[in-house]
């Protein structure tokens, strides 16, 4: 599934960002329902040791996240910069973006995000000890 704008003609390019909504919009309906299942469930438990609620807050704070880059997805789909690093605006590698169709950064800016990330995360560490 190439989504690359420059190898589409404009009606496989719409077919093609039509599956791509489908397969974000299907995962951000899964990830509603599971973020509803997991406040009812939360509410009903209250007597529960605080662990799990520190277990399933963190299990709801990566859905929130996922969900987030979802939204983002379908927002760059319908502006027309789907499959663009939102970074440097290079072309996201259509094997990627099969793989993972929210990502929102090419190959190098996410590997230089992460490691900024890593550096950040160390640098909290050092200040704290």
């Amino acid at each position: 599934m190439s989504t690359n704008p420059e190898n589409l003609s404009s009606d496989s390019s719409m077919q093609t960002g039509g599956v791509v909504w489908n397969r974000l919009h299907s995962e951000r309906e899964e990830i509603c329902e599971a973020l509803l299942r997991g406040a009812q469930t939360s509410e009903q438990t209250r007597t529960e040791p605080a662990q799990q609620f520190v277990s399933a807050d963190k299990s709801e704070h990566q859905l929130q996240e996922r969900l987030r880059l979802i939204d983002d997805a379908l927002d760059r789909l319908m502006a027309g910069s789907y499959g663009d690093c939102s970074i440097c605006g290079r072309w996201i590698e259509d094997t990627k973006l099969d793989a993972d169709p929210a990502l929102p950064f090419c190959f190098a800016c996410q590997r230089r995000s992460e490691s900024e990330h890593r550096f950040q995360s160390l640098s909290v560490q050092a200040a704290t000890r």
